[in-house]
């Protein structure tokens, strides 16, 4: 088996592994804290992504790219020091520059909030940072590690917290801590490299800092306008109509974005080494081979869970989270092909680095904010929060569509090739879907319903695996790794 199968399962495993977690504590924490405490965390988090994002100025993605450690290393370095000046500078601006975010927003209580920005964007800052360097170093089980203790520590505080108070601090404590105890488990895996570490000097860190450049001119610029363009709705819902609306989105967004993302960016990390290492011809196979396996198996692995989700939103959500959350399953319906290809795209994008297509990215990101921003301000001012989602679901879908058209382009995939794959995929889905349409419709029970649909997903992936060589062989290696085991 090859080390990129390796790597891809290290990952996934610690993803899912988080995932299931996070699923299986999500249905306490929904009928412990209401939709309008979940509108505030969602505002919260959209506030400190976006300046954790910025925080780096990029760097981290020049991480992986010096031929040397010690070049590396100094890249790790400016990226630590540049964390830790925009967490001191927020700090400084929220003391002594106070700004009503109450009144701006229209979401009363969140300021009070807000002093914990500096802290999540200094945890939050270091396990991006950590989580480049130790990629290169191939430490993947240690970040799978660290996704776990993520998961596992946010969900469990911010059940623990409400025994005092069921307030946002819960969930934005939980939040905080989640990312303090990653930190620490990244901590263990990048002191192996502290040697290297002690190499690095300032001169070496300015003259790195100019040759890559074009991540803060171009890259940086790339990553705050697609950082803000999924927290884009956090703030519009929260402008027209309310944080209850926030909160029902915010569900709808942890449930299916995040795991699919965690997914999409487990294999993207390791996808980013491989490739890095066949542009610096340093590592075998061909990049065509590579990005079309790895897009495939992206297809073959997320599309029937958006099919379930578009004939079981709703039912899914008020079972497994409450009755005050069905409105979060109609969100899931309308945002699931926005959500499905940015899936497709997570790992990819890393391609617009290994082919210097930096200037391309940022076009990109510029109009798909604008069009992001254009769809929920007419659906605010003309319509209801579904209509608005429906709008910002449409012009996602859009632009990401062009987006896999042409990255897949550049690794020399054509458009048929790709849609091939999609049309074939999707037509299984589709095909083995119809008994549980059909149970949908004429029979009330959930639980019947359920047991149709554990069916048919078997069903599928038993198909995808006898027409997938690589999905069988990532499916073998993990049936050999139970049996050694056992």
């Amino acid at each position: 088996m090859s080390n990129f199968i390796t790597n891809v399962l290290k990952l996934i495993s610690g993803s899912v592994t988080a995932q299931i977690l996070g699923i299986l504590l999500m249905p306490i924490i929904s009928r412990i804290y209401n939709p309008d405490d979940f509108g505030i965390f969602q505002l919260f988090m959209a506030i400190s992504g976006i300046l954790v994002i910025a925080s780096t100025l990029s760097y981290q993605f020049a991480i992986m790219l010096p031929k040397t450690e010690e070049d590396a290393a100094n890249v790790t370095f400016l990226c630590t020091v540049l964390v830790i000046i925009t967490s001191l500078l927020t700090c400084a601006i929220l003391v002594f520059i106070p700004i009503n975010i109450d009144e701006i927003s229209k979401t009363p209580g969140i300021s009070k909030y807000l002093l914990l920005l500096p802290l999540i964007i200094f945890l939050n800052g270091m396990f991006f940072v950590q989580n480049y360097w130790l990629s290169r170093k191939t430490r993947f089980g240690v970040i799978a590690g660290s996704r776990v203790s993520n998961t596992l520590t946010t969900k469990v505080l911010q059940i623990g917290f409400a025994k005092s108070s069921v307030t946002p601090f819960g969930l934005i404590g939980g939040y905080i801590a989640g990312y303090a105890f990653a930190d620490l488990v990244m901590l263990k895996g990048v002191k192996k490299d502290i040697q290297v570490f002690k190499k690095v000097s300032i001169r070496r860190m300015k003259e790195l800092a100019v040759q890559y450049k074009h991540f803060p001119l171009f890259s940086f610029w790339s990553s705050i306008a697609n950082t803000i363009s999924p927290q884009v709705p956090a703030f519009l819902l929260a402008y027209f109509y309310s944080t209850t609306v926030v909160g029902h989105f915010s569900l709808a967004n942890q449930v299916v974005n995040l795991p699919m993302a965690l997914i999409g960016s487990a294999i993207g990390q390791v996808f980013f080494q491989k490739v890095s290492e066949v542009k610096n011809g340093n590592g075998k196979g061909d990049m065509k081979t590579i990005v079309s396996e790895v897009y495939n198996k992206l297809i073959s692995i997320g599309l029937f869970p958006m099919i379930l989700l578009m004939i079981l939103g709703e039912q899914i959500f008020i079972f497994t989270f409450g009755d005050k959350w069905g409105i979060s399953g109609t969100y899931v319906r309308i945002l699931i092909p926005w959500i499905f290809l940015v899936f497709l795209s997570s790992p990819i994008t890393t391609l617009y680095n290994v082919f210097e297509k930096q200037k391309v990215w940022l076009t990109f990101s510029i109009f798909l904010l604008i069009s992001r921003v254009i769809a929920l301000v007419i659906g605010g001012i003309y319509g209801t929060p579904e209509f608005a989602l429906a709008l910002y679901s449409f012009t996602g879908a859009v632009f990401w569509l062009w987006n896999n058209a042409y990255l897949l382009g550049l690794a020399g995939i054509s458009k048929k090739e790709s849609i091939n794959v999609l049309i074939k995929y999707a037509v299984i889905g589709l095909v083995v879907s119809i008994p549980l349409i059909l149970v949908e419709l004429i029979s009330s029970s959930f639980y019947v319903v359920m047991f149709v649909a554990v069916i048919v997903t078997a069903a599928y992936y038993t198909i995808a695996l006898h027409e997938d060589p690589m999905f069988r062989e990532i499916f073998t290696s993990i049936l050999v790794k139970v049996r050694n085991r056992s």
